[in-house]
């Protein structure tokens, strides 16, 4: 004869088993898009992967991350616009993408505004990381870390060695962003806007005689095998955000975004070591491969600052105003308290 509490707790049990079935099953179900456009063996796309896989170590599988690297998903061109509408739920991309949308997002590339990435780190988790990322909030986008592409500016080119801005004359030469066209221009070389992807061939047909980018892109798209000269600089260490859509964020339970926000920093100071790396392994990729690597004298490099770091300053001001101006003013603050 069947008990009614026997039957009743073993309805109980399946039921209960059920439930922690089904828990386990939602929490599993959550699968994350990621995204960046740089190629393999780069510092940002080394942080993807870093990030990806704290994740679902942190998470013991329960979140799946799907990564979308080289631009497989989004493109440089279209990345912010995908983050904002959750085309992506994550990515890792130049904050300087941004400045179509706002102006002030440019900073980094400021010349030598900050030429220590360890530094420029510390500074991000204070006032100036608060204010980039209340202009990030504005299109439904907030930063959860933060990384870097690497170092930019340097430049390669087809016709000669460039030691100093004046060299620069007479280029057809792809810039990167709006201060740095108008500096190329100020030193009469012709800017022209190439997507990365496009300069290769753009060098190699003579459409270009030269190309600025950070040295990660020179070697990882190698832009090196059709332009035989390069100038490495230290010239300000570009800030490649780790960001989430907002409403998709908000979205989360806390132990999740607890979980995914614990990855991003997790791989914050590996960023920064790794594009120190990368800089000194990259100069030796372009000579073992014989072309003319150029490093600045104390002297050049003075040149460079006085003339591309004084004019970019004035010139961000001029384009982004107060909210540009608030912007230094949070850099000065934080390099000042550093010394």
């Amino acid at each position: 004869m069947n008990h009614p509490i026997r039957k009743l707790f073993a309805i109980s049990s399946i039921g209960a088993a059920c439930l922690l079935g089904m828990s386990a099953t939602q929490a599993a179900d959550l699968t994350v898009r990621l995204a960046w456009y740089m190629p393999p063996h780069t510092a940002t796309a080394d942080q993807g992967e870093n990030f990806a896989k704290a994740i679902t170590d942190l998470s013991k599988g329960s979140i799946k991350v799907e990564t979308y690297p080289s631009g497989s998903l989004l493109k440089e061109s279209n990345i912010a616009q995908g983050l904002s509408n959750n085309t992506t739920n994550m990515a890792i991309f130049g904050m300087h993408w941004w400045s179509k949308y706002e102006p002030s997002l440019e900073w980094d590339t400021i010349p030598f505004l900050v030429d220590d990435a360890s530094l420029l780190l510390q500074t991000l988790h204070g006032k100036l990381g608060q204010d980039v990322n209340a202009s990030l909030n504005k299109h439904n986008v907030e930063v959860i870390g933060w990384g870097f592409y690497g170092y930019a500016e340097s430049y390669i080119n087809t016709k000669h060695v460039i030691k100093t801005p004046a060299d620069i004359k007479g280029l057809k030469i792809r810039s990167e962003g709006k201060l740095s066209a108008k500096f190329l221009a100020a030193q009469g070389a012709t800017p022209v806007a190439v997507d990365s992807s496009e300069v290769y061939t753009a060098l190699q047909s003579g459409s270009l005689d030269a190309a600025v980018s950070g040295l990660s892109s020179i070697i990882s798209r190698k832009w090196y095998e059709v332009g035989h000269y390069i100038t490495a600089i230290h010239y300000v260490p570009l800030v490649y955000p780790i960001q989430v859509n907002a409403k998709w964020w908000k979205g989360l339970t806390q132990e999740q975004r607890d979980i995914i926000s614990k990855a991003a920093v997790s791989t914050e100071k590996l960023a920064v070591a790794d594009i120190e790396k990368e800089f000194n392994d990259d100069i030796a990729i372009a000579k073992k491969n014989g072309n003319d690597v150029y490093r600045p004298t104390d002297a050049e490099l003075k040149e460079w600052k006085a003339t591309a770091g004084v004019q970019a300053r004035k010139d961000y001001v001029a384009e982004t105003g107060a909210s540009g101006q608030q912007i230094l003013d949070d850099v000065d603050a934080a390099l000042n308290n550093k010394k």
